[in-house]
């Protein structure tokens, strides 16, 4: 009996020993993101392309080109005004049904009613021309979707790839624009449950084409403390950190000393940019513009904040985007920035330099804010720094100079930055007051847009980045890596260079 007793124990201590890690036998892992991945049925998309509950008809590849998804390939004719995509066969819905082109086309027009819409990932802008240029109709033809445009766009699978090329079952929206009680994809999972700001619980779709994934259930927490998300994984609580911001800076070279973790570092379209509020004094005054941007050490911030995660800013476009990124960038020049200041006249009030505290758990933004802020003084600026849950609407108001957050795009193509936020109309250079209005600008994006030939588009971005970087409604402050973590009991770990981790590939195993 007392035998039985001590095997018992030694049971119970082995199974508390593994608490939390991933388990091949059990096929459940845990993780955890710094913020939730899924939005609610009143969001455009329901849950986040990482999550793997539904799927889109184009992705990207590691070097933010468009590749194949549930569309196999695509054909565009009469000068990019109608664009053919041709559908994955045997594609099942997680409830069963099949996927065919009717499904898609009522996917894009769900979104063409429902824009403007907010989201807690991409947001859907008025007519949508952000993802699918001048959109005259889309309609389902003999199992493929065709997209008629009124005007000709050179990539629009670029444009579609991800978030905007979203394909669930008609079934989850069918009571009305807003979803059901929960999406209904063709990815490897399903949304089980969802509690609110605490954690996602997904399970295997028996249906996926892919095959079963590795693991009939993950759980992914939601830990908005960067600390308490590394004490997690140390814990044995969590088996791995994803999604953007999953690792501050700081925690990278530590967490990846330790044997028992695999740190996956890759090059993504998130940067770091500094928004200006020119609708009002002193940035209105594009002297100052040009003074707060030569004080400041980008080559410093980058090897010492973002601990060598990230690049220092130069292009508006992050290097991802291959030869359609310019080079350049402005160098370090406080004498510089003083002797502008000087000329422009220091504004009597402080300048607010503005972060959100919820992106302090995911990059160090309080500590660049105040070596922005201290650059800024050195040159004669004044400043103070601001944090807040609502940015967006001490945006709105006006209530700040200079914004620091992170932005990536939802697609292959850099149109969405261009385009969305600030060309003369877009939501968030009228919104938020940037001020920014340059008809060259517009009118360059707009011909970017259109044209076919490659050589051509390139020089076309590049003239944009050079007349942004002379204007400065937006300066790029660095490019980050993306670090996530796992358990080495876990393999199969990528993710792309939008940051998307793909659970379907995860696996038990080293």
């Amino acid at each position: 009996m007392r035998g039985r007793s001590v095997i018992m124990v030694l049971a119970l201590l082995a199974a508390m020993a593994g608490c939390g890690q991933a388990q091949q036998d059990g096929k459940r892992l845990t993780l955890a993101a710094p913020r939730d991945l899924v939005a609610g049925p009143e969001d455009p998309y329901f849950v986040h392309e990482t999550l793997r509950v539904w799927e889109p008809l184009v992705t990207v590849d590691d070097e933010l080109r468009p590749v194949p998804a549930l569309a196999t390939s695509w054909d565009s004719a009469d000068e990019g005004r109608r664009w053919t995509f041709t559908l994955r066969q045997g594609v099942r819905f997680s409830d069963g049904t099949p996927l065919t082109a009717e499904s898609v086309v009522a996917n894009v027009e769900r979104f063409l009613r429902i824009a403007p819409r907010q989201s807690a990932f991409f947001s859907l802008d008025a007519g949508m021309e952000a993802a699918y240029g001048r959109l005259g109709r889309v309609r389902a033809e003999g199992g493929k979707v065709v997209f008629e445009l009124k005007e000709g766009v050179a990539d629009l699978p670029g444009r579609l790839a991800g978030f905007f090329s979203m394909v669930q079952s008609p079934k989850a929206f069918a009571g009305g624009d807003s979803f059901g009680d929960r999406p209904i994809g063709t990815g490897p999972y399903t949304l089980a449950s969802w509690t609110k700001g605490q954690q996602a619980v997904l399970t295997a779709n028996p249906h996926h084409h892919g095959g079963a994934p590795a693991y009939d259930t993950i759980v992914v927490k939601v830990i908005p403390d960067a600390n308490a998300r590394v004490a997690a994984l140390r814990a044995g609580e969590v088996d791995g950190l994803i999604d953007k911001g999953a690792l501050l800076p700081a925690q990278v070279a530590a967490v990846a000393a330790d044997g028992r973790f695999r740190v996956v570092r890759s090059p993504s379209v998130l940067t770091h940019y500094l928004t200006f509020n020119a609708s009002r004094p002193p940035f209105s005054d594009p002297r100052l513009r040009e003074a707060a941007d030569l004080a400041i050490d980008r080559r410093a911030i980058a090897a010492t904040l973002f601990a060598g995660t990230a690049r220092p800013g130069a292009g508006f476009l992050s290097p991802v985007f291959g030869d359609l990124a310019a080079p350049g960038g402005t160098p370090y020049d406080p004498g510089r920035a003083r002797a502008l200041v000087s000329a422009a006249k220091a504004p009597e009030r402080p300048v607010t330099i503005l972060i959100s505290a919820a992106e302090t758990g995911q990059f160090p933004y309080a500590d660049v804010a105040e070596v922005l802020r201290a650059a800024f003084e050195q040159a004669g600026l004044p400043a103070r720094v601001s944090v807040t849950e609502a940015t967006k609407s001490a945006m709105e108001a006006g209530d700040y100079d200079v914004f620091l957050s992170a932005y990536s795009v939802p697609n292959a193509d850099a149109d969405y930055l261009f385009r969305r936020f600030l060309r003369s109309d877009a939501s968030w250079n009228v919104d938020r007051r940037l001020g920014y209005r340059s008809p060259e600008f517009d009118a360059l994006v707009d011909r970017a847009a259109a044209e076919t030939d490659q050589g051509e588009r390139r020089e076309l971005h590049h003239r944009i980045q050079r007349l942004l970087a002379a204007d400065r409604p937006m300066i790029p402050l660095a490019y980050q890596d993306n670090p996530i973590v796992t358990t080495t009991e876990v393999g199969g770990v990528t993710q792309n260079v939008a940051y998307v981790t793909d659970l379907g590939e995860l696996a038990p195993g080293t």
